[in-house]
């Protein structure tokens, strides 16, 4: 696995949550028991965008850079991802969201990508 594969693969999955977003907005607000309104479904089709972008960028960055300009930007990419992870925590132990599969399978993907970027970044 090198370094390109990981970031290709994390953009995979913001694809997927992108797409989850856009189309699945009552599906995924059913799974917190939220109450589905306009104003919701607007900020989701909001942030399904910017994780669309933000996909499209990391399966891109490979192409666009050489291998020591992209070991340079993981370091910058795996603290903003610790913070998103340090993010999500705080909204499960607050009870912002519920306790579940989805949010600690989250948690525990982004790990994973934290450990992998870290490592073929080295």
């Amino acid at each position: 696995m090198t370094l390109t594969l990981v970031y290709r693969l994390n953009g995979l999955i913001g694809l997927i949550w992108a797409a989850s977003m856009l189309f699945g907005t009552n599906m995924m607000a059913a799974s917190y028991g939220w109450e589905v309104t306009a104003p919701m479904v607007t900020m989701a089709q909001f942030l399904a965008m910017s994780f669309f972008f933000i996909a499209v960028v990391f399966i891109m960055l490979p192409n666009w850079t050489s291998e020591e300009q992209l070991k340079k930007a993981t370091k910058t990419l795996i603290l903003v991802q610790m913070l998103a992870v340090v993010m999500q925590v705080y909204h499960l132990t607050s009870g912002a969201i519920p306790s579940g599969g989805m949010p600690i399978s989250g948690i525990v993907l982004s790990l994973v990508f934290i450990i992998l970027f870290y490592w073929k970044s080295r």
